[in-house]
């Protein structure tokens, strides 16, 4: 008993942050089943097809937050915790001026044009406010980065997990407005609390310094990721192409496993991430990351896999009873599931973030993005039904990815490990 109180003691941080992801990829899921339940596949297609606005808006944070995910940490592992925290204050303030710029180009764009559509206008209401509240939580989430913060993210993320549940007798009364109200109060909520126990307590700071510096550790880095989120949406763009908005509905709620199914692996890797900054910042030792990296992808392989095989078996059973409607999106969601797994288990790939490794960072994104985007074209073409070929494509990129992010893993930690060392040291080796 003495044992199991110190294990729990020394990995208490990770124990709780994961008990936290796990609660909110449950109610992710639950509320994903209950909404297409209110929600017609048109409805719902059309508010996946707005909610695309959320990537794309993206670039005009310029990867100060990129920046200042790979920083602080670091900082923080060499002992330069004032200079950290100077950082922090900079990007607040740069990230409170592009907030207020949304929220006017979405005002703007509302008394431009007239949709004739009142959906369309309450959804454009609610991206917009839903986009400058994500610039905050994205700042808010790059500020937890010590132990003693994610277990106070932890208890954030049960408070957006109970949230989130909560919020669907909006769904129950309002259908499809009931959703888009649903997704700003569980994001007011959530971005509420994550300001009042935030770890980094600074004012509105600007250093131009600090700014460029960020700039030019996170626009790379952005700028590879922005790609690839761009890339992410091809799927969704080309089913607006070749088919309809009920078979965007119906691929949307497919795409709930996938996304529900991510959540655990993308907290556990804002968990890791800083972390592995930070041992690198210390350690200065590559073989360490190398070995670290290891152990999380095979750990998350043993945990998703017989996860996804129990809901890939167990969903068509749930569609068929309780969602009828929805029955066109049983199989597609199988594969989505079994696609999350290797999504997941590749997130070890943030040590070449922390190792700056650069060249094998470009390789590697470019290739995910190239993948997410030649994958989903050549399934639309191969398969009849499009939001299966879809489907397969996602699959068969984030396989693929897997394999090739762990390689890329290796490279980047064995400097030495090229074709031509290795051919030199044969030689060498056959001389001898």
């Amino acid at each position: 008993m003495k044992k199991i109180n110190q294990l729990y003691l020394k990995f208490k941080g990770p124990i709780l942050y994961s008990g936290g992801s796990i609660s909110k990829a449950v109610a992710q899921s639950i509320v994903g089943f209950v909404v297409v339940k209110y929600v017609t596949p048109e409805d719902f297609g059309l508010w996946s097809t707005i909610n695309l606005a959320l990537t794309y808006s993206l670039f005009i944070q310029a990867g100060l937050i990129n920046g200042l995910n790979r920083e602080l940490p670091f900082l923080y592992g060499k002992g330069r915790v004032q200079e950290a925290n100077k950082m922090a204050g900079t990007v607040q303030t740069f990230t409170l001026y592009s907030s207020l710029l949304v929220l006017l180009l979405g005002g703007s764009f509302l008394l431009i044009t007239t949709p004739q559509n009142s959906k369309y206008s309450y959804g454009i209401v609610a991206i917009t406010i839903l986009i400058s509240l994500n610039y905050y939580q994205n700042y808010l989430s790059s500020t937890y980065r010590s132990r003693d913060s994610f277990i106070s993210l932890s208890k954030l993320q049960l408070i957006h997990a109970i949230t989130n549940l909560l919020t669907l007798v909006f769904v129950f009364y309002l259908a499809y407005y009931g959703l888009i109200l649903k997704a700003i109060v569980v994001s007011i909520v959530y971005v509420g609390f994550m300001h009042l126990s935030r770890p980094v307590r600074v004012g509105l700071l600007w250093n131009k310094k600090d700014f460029i510096k960020l700039l030019k550790v996170g626009f790379p880095i952005f700028s590879l990721a922005f790609i690839e989120n761009i890339a992410s949406t091809t799927d969704k763009i080309l089913l607006l192409k070749y088919s309809d908005m009920e078979q965007l509905g119906f691929y949307a709620f497919g795409y709930y496993a996938f996304t529900s199914f991510s959540i655990f692996p993308s907290s556990i890797a804002s968990y890791i991430y800083p972390n592995m900054s930070f041992i690198y910042g210390k350690s200065n030792n590559k073989l360490i990351i190398w070995n670290y990296s290891k152990k999380i992808t095979v750990l998350l392989l043993i945990i998703l896999t017989p996860i996804a095989i129990f809901g890939a078996l167990l969903c068509p059973i749930i569609i068929e009873k309780y969602f009828p409607n929805y029955i066109s999106s049983a199989t597609i969601m199988q594969v989505l599931i079994i696609a999350g797994v290797f999504s997941g288990s590749v997130i070890s790939v943030n040590s070449l973030w922390s190792l700056k490794s650069w060249k094998y960072m470009v390789q590697y994104q470019i290739g995910f993005s190239l993948l997410l985007i030649f994958c989903p074209i050549i399934g639309i073409k191969i398969f009849e039904s499009k939001i299966m070929g879809a489907s397969i494509g996602v699959l068969v990129a984030h396989i693929i990815n897997l394999f090739s992010g762990i390689m890329f893993i290796y490279l980047a930690t064995h400097d030495d490990f090229t074709f031509i060392n290795f051919r030199r040291r044969k030689r060498i080796n056959r001389n001898l």
